[in-house]
């Protein structure tokens, strides 16, 4: 990896402004994939990324104008990274904490005391091995300093495992298809994953690959090729491969796997009192009536001022797959049944392997994600507000106002509080967005020419 160094966002970027945005982006590390933005009540930030196997951590004590030398957390074999998997961060008030998934279908965490030099860890969150296999999760603290976990869980067995009370509404591995062997799912039938699950490639490396997006395009996922390599096809909505790197071998990889187990995606949660060294027995929050959330969408978790718990994620139900969004008043003990985001909904035979974002402030919930290549703002109850094509969307809310970041092909795209224009900000993928203390604006980052960069937002 290339030095990483301290980044005077002050004189570069956050002094100079047009329109209300920075200049420039501006480089946190040279090398770097799939940053999360996490900030504590005293106002510092911080950025957790990925790089090959190893977790780094970069810290801004000064409204995110200049950030630390980015420090390694950890090496972790197996580090997924790519299309939302990757280290997964927030800080509350007396830990810094990590959690990242395995090729083996783990979650490790490491936490920090803050102001320590040193990050203990790693310790596993999911009491099942290889149970977190579809490698997506996401971490909240609240108050409290309690640390909330939620993953799409992935085993089959779910004797002695406690489910959510109201949790169920009334009627390929790590983001693509995987080929789990004769038994079913590799990790519950004695399977080495972490010798036989494939080199996940970046998204940039894909898009690349896939080139112009054919007619009729809905989505894009990855499949094992015979050699142990992913390979990618480009879908429609009926799930018809359009266009892939290698259309014979996937038209063999699904004959092979006709009659397979399908995905069984629940949503689970696991409580840490301790900053993530040790966590509570995992608890089913979801199971859908069909068997399986969409399998490939990143969960989201927040927490509000009053500590009530709230989880988005993309559901699979008779054929929709729309957000949904559910809430608990008790620490994670119980939860409401979930509630569909937005009027319209989404039939489409394939995973869009899009998550979305969920913040809360002032007490309003709101969240923003994809739908058939649109991006959505949405206040559960409320009409869905089109933003415009896109995806991969961010946001981080302000009072009654709302700054939203989201891809749209290469360019990474931004709206403010009270502007229905979004602003070309640059090209980059995976933007996230944080608001800054004291309603001062918001600060985003994402990933440009492999770097990680972030830019202020006011």
């Amino acid at each position: 990896m290339k030095s990483l160094r301290v980044v005077m966002l002050g004189v570069v970027c956050l002094a100079s402004t047009v329109d209300g945005w920075s200049q420039t982006a501006t480089t946190v590390a040279d090398e770097g994939d799939q940053p999360s933005i996490s900030k504590d009540s005293n106002g510092n930030i911080g950025i957790a990324f990925g790089n090959g196997k190893d977790i780094y951590f970069a810290l801004s004590e000064d409204n995110g104008r200049t950030f630390s030398t980015a420090e390694k957390v950890a090496t972790l074999d197996g580090l997924v990274l790519g299309m939302s998997s990757g280290p997964q961060l927030s800080m509350g008030d007396e830990y810094y904490s990590i959690v990242a998934p395995t090729r083996q279908g783990d979650l490790s965490a490491w936490r920090k005391t803050t102001g320590a030099d040193k990050w203990d860890g790693p310790f596993r969150v999911n009491d099942v091995p290889g149970s977190a296999g579809e490698s997506l999760a996401d971490i909240a603290f609240d108050s409290n300093g309690k640390l909330y976990a939620t993953w799409i869980d992935t085993r089959r067995a779910m004797e002695g495992h406690r489910g959510m009370e109201h949790a169920v509404a009334p009627g390929g591995t790590a983001h693509g298809e995987y080929d789990a062997g004769e038994e079913g799912q590799g990790a519950e039938a004695g399977h080495d994953m972490a010798a036989t699950a494939p080199v996940m490639p970046s998204r940039e490396e894909i898009m690349k690959e896939v080139g112009e997006m054919p007619a009729g395009a809905a989505g894009v996922s990855l499949y094992p090729g015979s050699d142990g390599k992913m390979y990618w096809v480009v879908f429609d909505q009926d799930g018809k491969a359009l266009k892939a790197k290698d259309m014979k071998g996937y038209k063999a990889f699904k004959a092979k796997n006709e009659g397979r187990p399908k995905p069984n995606g629940k949503i689970f949660l696991s409580v840490s009192t301790d900053g993530g060294e040790s966590w509570s027995e995992s608890r089913m929050v979801y199971v859908a009536p069909e068997g399986s959330v969409c399998e490939c969408c990143k969960p989201s978790i927040v927490t509000d001022d009053d500590d009530n718990v709230l989880i988005m994620f993309r559901n699979n139900v008779q054929g929709s797959r729309d957000l949904y969004l559910t809430q608990s008043h008790d620490g994670g003990s119980t939860f409401e049944v979930p509630r569909k985001l937005g009027m319209d909904t989404w039939s489409i035979n394939g995973c869009p392997m899009d998550g979305g974002g969920l913040d809360v402030a002032s007490g309003k919930v709101a969240t923003v994600w994809q739908r058939k290549g649109d991006v959505f703002l949405s206040v559960p109850g409320q009409p869905e507000e089109l933003i415009g094509p896109g995806r991969f969307p961010s946001i981080a809310s302000i009072g009654e106002g709302h700054y939203v970041l989201w891809n749209q092909g290469r360019d990474v795209m931004a709206l403010t509080p009270g502007s229905s224009i979004p602003v070309n900000l640059g090209t980059g993928s995976y933007p996230k967005v944080i608001s800054l203390p004291n309603g001062e604006g918001a600060l985003g980052v994402w990933i440009e020419n492999g770097k990680v960069v972030t830019r202020g937002l006011y």
